[in-house]
């Protein structure tokens, strides 16, 4: 799958016009309402198209989730880049409608269901029923993928679930959170029930969708939707559990991928992951970008070859978070707080007049700017196994499974097991378990979500604005301040120009 060009391109046939322009459908792997894959390869190559449009979207999320997390923040106080100001108001929850970031994720996103919507409608031209089922079921993956970060970022979306026509797509309006989530809800239930993905990958397969990837996805998706501890919300333990023995039931740290090759180009899609977005260097243009992105600005080719931009800067926050157990091999695996200048021969680590920092686990040598080899997960086993060791104590209390999986991640860190103390009761437990998530799944744009799941965003963004060094230091004192509707993002102004009857979210 990963050395498959955006084959879509080609196959194509494109039709002006035949999306909305508020939606921003337009686009050179789209199929227009009019056009129809004809038999099985046209519609393999529109799934391609479905995997790699699955970029166009991350490009962008980090600055949605991760920036306005504690994790990471601005890269400097005052900058006269171009892109600075649009960083700034995400980072200091000061976000415009006209925010050409947000409305480049709104658009990479709809762009992909788009394609999803066309391998959904012309599924039944593959004669063998499992693949035909197979791949529907793929498309209905990733579009579930979509919509719950969008509605989960933006609250109502527009729900669009086949090809429409310009026409149809200027007039529609917003569907609210409740109906977005019974569409995500039906169509992973729909996989997981009719057992539509094989439970495994192997080959030329690796990397696409399986059982287990929807079964977590699911799983996520009803401990987000539904309040703790009812029937709904207690749907994710079993679907955990049939996830973990997938994984091969890991039952010690030997059974784990060490931390550092679980972001090793070269063991890509190791026992670890279980759903990642995958990237193929080689001016293939499906590289990706990440390392650059987040490599320091100014660098040069100390750090990755055509320098970096320093976006997704850690924050300090995130550092002591790590520093507070400094045998946490995690640490140097996820970022660096300084690079070494060859040029100089100095050390380069001071965060008041340079920018040091960096993310490291997308981290990958290049030979042309924006194409590294790194993949980026979305689900694995680590995220999984504190899932549902969240879950069972949110029903149980802090069981003895729940407390090995904690301990086996903790192991894998280098750190000791938890001290009775954190694990006396669900309170403690909860505690450790997502201060666990934290630093495991640190820059995996994982943060931001967990904050609103637990509905702690506001007052933890609060204390992360009051403690952060860069926060209390801003150009004329400004102080950043965050309530609840600013944790919403604004539909994109673009959106909201086409049409006038379309409602904004509250507060902007």
């Amino acid at each position: 799958m990963k050395n498959i060009r955006i084959l879509i391109v080609a196959l194509a046939t494109f039709a002006l016009g035949s999306c909305s322009d508020f939606l921003d459908l337009e686009h050179e792997s789209n199929i227009s309402a009019d056009n129809f894959n004809k038999n099985a390869e046209e519609l393999y190559a529109s799934l391609v198209g479905c995997y790699n449009g699955m970029q166009e979207a991350l490009y962008r999320e980090w600055a949605m989730t991760e920036l306005r997390s504690d994790n990471t923040r601005i890269y400097a106080r005052t900058s006269t880049t171009a892109i600075f100001d649009v960083i700034r108001q995400l980072d200091l929850s000061t976000i415009q409608p006209i925010n050409y970031l947000v409305d480049e994720y709104w658009a990479g996103n709809y762009h992909n269901i788009e394609r999803c919507n066309t391998v959904i409608r012309d599924y039944a031209v593959v004669d063998d029923p499992d693949l035909r089922a197979q791949y529907k079921a793929e498309a209905m993956f990733i579009r579930s993928y979509h919509y719950f970060n969008l509605v989960r970022l933006f609250g109502g979306v527009f729900l669009v679930t086949k090809p429409i026509t310009a026409n149809e797509a200027r007039y529609m309006q917003r569907s609210n959170p409740e109906t977005i989530y019974d569409q995500i809800e039906g169509d992973l239930k729909e996989i997981v029930e009719n057992d539509m993905l094989p439970d495994v990958r192997n080959g030329e397969e690796l990397g696409r969708i399986t059982l287990p990837a929807a079964k977590a996805l699911l799983a996520k998706v009803y401990m987000t939707r539904y309040p703790v501890g009812s029937d709904e919300y207690a749907k994710a333990k079993p679907l955990l559990e049939e996830v973990i023995t997938a994984a091969g039931n890991p039952q010690s740290v030997s059974d784990l991928v060490p931390f550092a090759d679980i972001f090793d180009i070269t063991k890509e899609m190791n026992k670890e992951i279980i759903f990642a977005i995958r990237y193929k260097a080689g001016n293939l243009g499906i590289g990706s970008p990440f390392g650059n992105e987040f490599a320091p600005a100014n660098s040069g080719t100390n750090v990755i070859n055509g320098s970096g931009r320093s976006y997704n800067y850690p924050s300090t926050s995130i550092i002591d978070a790590f520093n507070a157990n400094p045998s946490d091999k995690r640490k140097d695996v996820s970022l660096a707080e300084k690079y070494y200048n060859a040029q100089s021969n100095t050390w380069v680590d001071d965060d008041e007049t340079t920018q040091c920092r960096f993310v490291k686990k997308y981290l990958s040598p290049v030979e042309t700017v924006n194409d590294g080899e790194s993949d980026w997960p979305v689900i694995r086993l680590a995220d999984v196994l504190l899932l549902y060791a969240e879950v069972t104590n949110e029903l149980e209390g802090p069981t003895a499974e729940a407390v090995k999986y904690v301990d086996m991640i903790r192991e894998r860190a280098g750190l000791e097991p938890l001290e009775a103390g954190k694990k006396a009761n669900s309170y403690y437990f909860r505690t450790a378990i997502r201060n666990e998530r934290r630093l495991e799944l640190a820059f995996e744009n994982q943060r931001w979500f967990d904050l609103l799941r637990w509905g702690i965003a506001v007052q933890r963004i609060t204390e992360y604005y009051n403690q952060e060094y860069i926060y209390t230091n801003l150009p004329n004192g400004y102080k950043p301040t965050i309530v609840e509707w600013q944790t919403v993002l604004p539909i994109p102004l673009n959106v909201m120009n086409i049409n006038p009857e379309l409602t904004q979210n509250y507060g902007y």
